[in-house]
């Protein structure tokens, strides 16, 4: 039953399925942490660049770029016709953008 609910759509590709896009997508900002740091922060240390996301401004920025690969990650799944995959994308990055929206507007 809980398969019918996340995986409403028929289908015949065997990676088409809901947690198949939202598992990555949950994990997709979490390594744009570290990849932000490597294009960003390159002079600073890594226990500077941990503590530096405590402030809003830089936290916000690093939460949306990791929704920017959920972004690219929406598109591949998209362009292979693995719509229940897309769905979970977008349901990871709804809950993704939940903490941009707490920082950028109650911080």
């Amino acid at each position: 039953m809980l398969d019918r609910m996340l995986n409403p759509t028929p289908t015949i590709y065997k990676w088409d399925n809901f947690l198949i896009g939202f598992l990555p997508a949950l994990i997709l900002p979490i390594f744009a942490f570290g990849f932000f740091y490597v294009l960003q922060m390159k002079g600073m240390s890594w226990e500077a660049y941990v503590a530096s996301v405590k402030i809003p401004s830089i936290a916000a920025k690093i939460l949306s770029f990791g929704c920017i690969l959920n972004l690219a990650f929406f598109f591949l799944v998209i362009n292979r016709n693995y719509y229940n995959a897309a769905r979970g994308v977008i349901g990871a990055t709804i809950l993704w953008s939940l903490p941009i929206i707490y920082v950028k507007f109650i911080l």
